[in-house]
């Protein structure tokens, strides 16, 4: 008589959950994400994503300083919102060496911050900041040198990611911006020569590959920030001169003076690095889709009547920018979640199929009875093909359950 499999498939994954409501909200990061008032470079006029999201969306980001009756909170947070970490100039390493990610990690348990964003890289290539633009730009560095800056980047980002993700909290990930396309580096008469500004932007990119690879370690939505940036600005070969937001003209090089004479359709604040309010508002609705794409957030995102009028810009009367930019999910990457795909029970074997994502490791785990026993490695450290991966068990009883995982 043959037996009879009696086979429970259980899929275990770094979970990417439905979410009743969106809890409070952490932010590491650098100006991008440090609140505009809270900075210098002339942009405190401006709104960048974080109070948008507060304000607008009713995200809690915490107090203030002021409404939580202190003048700051210290380095690196000062006067803004208190689970907001990021620090205006910080790089990777500053990050780290400031404190961002153990503070961050601090409040999941003390004041219940279960989701974060980590947005940070751009200042590692900001030309103000480090040589390593004016290197890669006059190709003084090796690519093998240029690997190893990358590897160093990816480390300092994986150290921030690893130590808020692994305390549970849900997180979204942006890729790194290429700073070349803004007026303050493409009017500079030192990288003038968009060719080469197109050698950092591709050493940038070969940087965002290693950011997909951590984003599938970790099992977070991807923020392509860098392919949004490409599309609204273009390469720095053919730069974009104007973008239509609600029937509104945005120049894309052109710079708001601040008071008294604000050019809030001007896309740059006075620096000539920072987005001002409108651009803010877009990649702010890309934060949102992420939540909404990743954990079923259902955060709604702002409507381009909304992002004009956050930016005290009346409504040209019809929205034109997805024509322009396409869809935001095009440019969230989820994880590739490990799923079974194939079961085939003979007299004497299991084979078990599954998908997985290239280069990562699984674990497939077995027990002949759910209210008894424990799980049992069958096979540890599977490497993930991209494709479909298949594994041949021969069962013990005449039943059998299995758990699938990625390992970190």
């Amino acid at each position: 008589m043959k037996p009879r499999w009696g086979l429970l498939v259980l899929l275990l994954m770094a979970p990417i959950t439905a979410w009743a409501s969106f809890g409070k909200l952490g932010a590491m990061g650098d100006s991008f994400t440090d609140e505009y008032w809270d900075g210098s470079g002339g942009r405190g006029y401006a709104t960048n994503w974080t109070p948008l999201v507060v304000l607008f969306r009713g995200i809690d980001l915490g107090p203030t300083a002021v409404q939580a009756g202190t003048n700051s909170w210290g380095e690196p947070r000062r006067q803004g919102y208190e689970y907001n970490w990021a620090r205006s100039g910080a790089s990777s390493a500053d990050l780290l060496a400031e404190g961002q990610h153990t503070g961050l990690l601090s409040q999941v348990g003390s004041a219940g911050v279960s989701n974060a964003v980590l947005e940070i890289g751009i200042n590692d290539f900001n030309p103000s900041r480090t040589d390593t633009y004016s290197n890669i730009y006059n190709g003084l560095w090796s690519v093998g040198q240029i690997q190893s800056y990358n590897g160093q980047v990816l480390t300092n980002i994986e150290t921030a990611l690893s130590t808020v993700r692994t305390a549970g909290v849900a997180m979204v990930v942006a890729t790194v911006l290429d700073p070349g396309a803004s007026p303050s580096i493409a009017t500079n008469p030192f990288f003038s020569d968009p060719i080469k500004r197109d050698r950092v932007a591709a050493a940038i990119q070969d940087l965002n590959l290693g950011m997909r690879t951590l984003a599938q370690k970790y099992q977070v939505p991807l923020m392509d920030w860098f392919a949004l940036e490409k599309t609204i600005l273009g390469p720095n070969t053919n730069l974009n001169s104007t973008l239509k937001v609600g029937n509104v003209t945005i120049f894309l090089r052109a710079i708001d003076p601040g008071p008294p004479n604000l050019e809030p359709t001007n896309a740059f604040v006075l620096d000539g690095f920072h987005p001002n309010t409108t651009l803010q508002g877009i990649f702010a609705n890309l934060i949102l889709q992420g939540f909404d794409s990743g954990y079923q957030a259902t955060l709604s995102l702002f409507s381009e009547q909304e992002i004009l009028n956050h930016a005290l810009i009346p409504y040209g009367g019809s929205d034109t920018l997805l024509s322009q930019i396409g869809p935001y999910t095009n440019y969230i990457i989820l994880p590739i979640r490990p799923r079974f795909t194939m079961i085939t029970a003979t007299q004497t074997n299991v084979m078990l199929g599954f998908s997985s994502a290239s280069n990562q490791l699984y674990e497939l785990r077995s027990r002949a009875d759910l209210t008894t026993g424990s799980w049992s490695i069958m096979a540890s450290n599977l490497v993930g093909t991209g494709g479909i991966v298949v594994v041949t068990n021969a069962p013990a009883g005449s039943q059998q359950f299995y758990q699938l995982r990625q390992l970190p």
